[in-house]
C-alpha cells in the first residue's frame, strides 16, 4: 500500500489571540479548550490516519524548540521539524516539504494540514482523507471545501464545478474566490455552490512538485538549492535548519501562499465537499463555537466571578477577574497585558497588535512568560537600576556558560536543586540558599535534579538588556 506523508504548518502567529498569543507563543502553541494545545490536538487527530515516523512540521525558527517540547510525549522525530528563518508564505514551505519526502519514497502522497484549525468530526474527517487519497494517487490536487454555515468574509471560497465521475461529493474546482465583502458573502451563502477554503490538501509529492515547476518556477527552481543547504541543528535537539547560504536565498524567495501559486492556476485541482465540523478558531469569538458555555452563554476560562454577564469571553489566568453585567464582550487577561473588547470587534484585534509593534510595545511581540530551550524566565518587577525574575529551569537542563558586562545578579533558590559553576567552582543549593554573581564572573545555572527548579533572581546594573551576555559555551548551539 502507498503510505501517507502528513505536513503540519505551524508558522502562524495568531495575532487575533494577543495577549495569549504573541510572536514567539503563537496560536497553535496555545491551549484554549480539550485536552492539549492545538497542535497537540492536531497530531492526536492525524495518528490513526498517518504514523508519527511519516508527520513532518514546518515552522518559524523562534517557535522551533517550543513546538519539539509539545510534541516530545508522541514521540516525534526532531529532525521531520523544518524551522525556517522567516515567514514566506506556504508554496516554498510546501515546495521543499515535497522535495524532502519525495527524495524518501517517489510514489509519496502528502497531505497538508493548518496546526491550529479545529475538526470535530473525526470518523468524516478519516473518511474524506482516504477518499482523497485515492483521487491524488489518480494525479489529481485535492482540497477539501466546508460547506458555509454562515456569510464569512474571514476565508477564501471555493467554486465547485462539474462533478467528477465515479466519486460522490467530489468536484471539479471553477474558480477559487479571495475573502469576499460581505455582500458577496451572502450571494455565495444562498447561491449554494460556494464553498470555504480550509487550506486542506492532498497531493503526491511528485505531482505538486510538476505544478509548481510550471506555475511557479521562480520557487521551484530553487528547491534543489535550498535542500542542499538544509542541515541538522547544532543545538541539542537535531530538528533541520538551513545554513547561512539558505537562509540568504530562502529569505530572497518570493512569499506566496500554495494557493496564488499554484491552485489557482492549475487544471488539476479537485474539491471534495466535507462536512467534517471544521473551524478555523480565527478570533476570540470563534470560541463561541468550540467552547462550552454556562447558561447565560459565557465562556469563562481562569480564576473568574461574572455576575449579570451574557453571551461574553473571559479569559484569565492566576489572577481574580470580576465582571458586572457584560453584554457581548471579550476579557483576556495574562501577566503583563489585557485585552477588553466588544465581540463583534474580535477580528480586528490583529490591528491592535499592528498598532502596539508600531509604537515600539514590546507586548505587542513578546510574551510576559519567554520561554527559553532550557525553561522560561517572568520580569516581575523593575526600577531604573535592578530588574526582578523568576526562573524556571527544566529537569536535567543547563544555561549556558556566560558573563554580563553591565550587570551583577543575586540567585535565590525557591524550589528544586541548582548546580552553579561560578569562576570555575561548583556550588549546589537548594531551597531558601542563594548566591551572588558578580560583574564579568563567567558563571552558568543548571538544574541537576527530577523536580522544577525555581530561582528568583535580582540583576542589579545601570544597563539591564537582555543582550547583555557573552557566551562561552552553550549546549543549544547559542554561542
Amino acid at each position: 500500500t502507498k503510505i501517507m506523508y502528513g505536513l503540519i504548518l505551524a508558522g502562524g502567529s495568531g495575532t487575533r489571540f494577543w495577549p495569549v498569543s504573541r510572536e514567539q507563543s503563537p496560536k497553535q502553541l496555545q491551549q484554549f479548550f480539550g485536552s492539549g494545545t492545538m497542535i497537540q490536538n492536531t497530531v492526536q487527530r492525524l495518528l490513526p490516519l498517518i504514523s508519527i515516523e511519516n508527520l513532518y512540521v514546518g515552522t518559524h525558527q523562534q517557535q522551533a524548540l517550543e513546538t519539539l517540547r509539545q510534541l516530545d510525549s508522541f514521540a516525534f522525530s526532531p529532525n521531520h521539524l523544518l524551522a525556517e528563518p522567516c515567514n514566506k508564505n506556504t508554496a516554498l514551505a510546501i515546495g521543499l516539504m515535497a522535495k524532502i519526502v519525495e527524495k524518501k519514497d517517489s510514489n509519496a502522497i502528502m497531505a497538508i494540514f493548518p496546526a491550529d484549525h479545529v475538526v470535530s468530526n473525526a470518523k468524516k474527517f478519516s473518511q474524506t482523507l482516504k477518499k482523497a487519497e485515492v483521487l491524488a494517487q489518480k494525479g489529481f490536487l485535492v482540497t477539501l471545501g466546508i460547506p458555509p454555515t454562515r456569510s464569512e468574509t474571514g476565508f477564501g471560497y471555493l467554486k465547485q464545478g462539474l462533478e467528477l465521475e465515479g466519486s460522490e461529493d467530489t468536484y471539479r474546482v471553477d474558480r477559487f474566490e479571495e475573502k469576499p465583502d460581505l455582500s458577496k458573502a451572502k450571494k455565495y451563502l444562498e447561491q449554494g455552490t460556494y464553498f470555504w477554503n480550509c487550506g486542506i490538501f492532498v497531493w503526491k509529492a511528485s505531482t505538486i512538485l510538476r505544478e509548481l515547476q510550471q506555475h511557479a518556477p521562480d520557487i521551484h527552481s530553487q528547491l534543489e538549492t535550498l535542500m542542499g543547504c538544509l542541515q541538522n541543528s547544532s543545538g541539542k535537539l537535531d530538528y533541520l535548519e538551513l545554513n547561512e547560504k539558505g537562509c540568504k536565498l530562502f529569505s530572497s524567495l518570493p512569499s506566496i501562499s500554495i494557493d496564488y501559486a499554484v491552485m489557482e492556476k492549475s487544471s488539476n485541482v479537485v474539491m471534495i465537499a466535507s462536512d467534517i465540523g471544521w473551524n478555523d478558531v480565527g478570533s476570540w469569538s470563534a470560541l463561541d463555537e468550540v467552547c462550552e458555555k454556562d447558561f447565560k452563554g459565557n465562556i469563562l476560562t481562569g480564576n473568574i466571578l461574572a455576575q449579570d454577564c451574557s453571551n461574553s469571553i473571559v479569559h484569565g489566568q492566576n489572577r481574580l477577574i470580576a465582571t458586572l453585567g457584560l453584554k457581548d464582550t471579550v476579557v483576556v487577561d495574562t501577566q503583563d497585558a489585557l485585552l477588553v473588547c466588544s465581540k463583534e470587534r474580535s477580528q480586528d484585534v490583529k490591528k491592535l497588535v499592528e498598532s502596539l509593534i508600531e509604537k515600539g510595545c514590546p507586548e505587542g511581540r513578546l510574551p510576559a512568560t519567554v520561554k527559553k530551550p532550557w525553561g522560561s524566565y517572568t520580569n516581575l518587577d523593575s526600577g531604573p537600576t535592578y530588574l526582578l525574575k523568576r526562573i524556571e529551569v527544566l529537569p536535567g537542563e543547563t544555561l549556558s556558560l556566560q558573563s554580563h558586562k553591565y550587570r551583577s545578579e543575586h540567585w535565590t533558590v525557591a524550589s528544586g536543586s541548582a548546580e552553579v559553576e561560578l569562576k570555575e567552582k561548583i556550588f549546589h543549593l537548594k531551597a531558601n540558599e542563594s548566591i551572588t554573581i558578580p560583574l564579568n564572573a563567567k558563571h552558568r545555572l543548571g538544574n541537576p535534579g527530577t523536580d522544577l527548579l525555581i530561582i528568583f533572581e535580582i540583576q542589579f546594573g545601570n544597563v539591564l538588556d537582555e543582550k547583555d551576555i557573552l557566551r562561552y559555551d552553550d549546549r543549544y548551539g547559542r554561542c
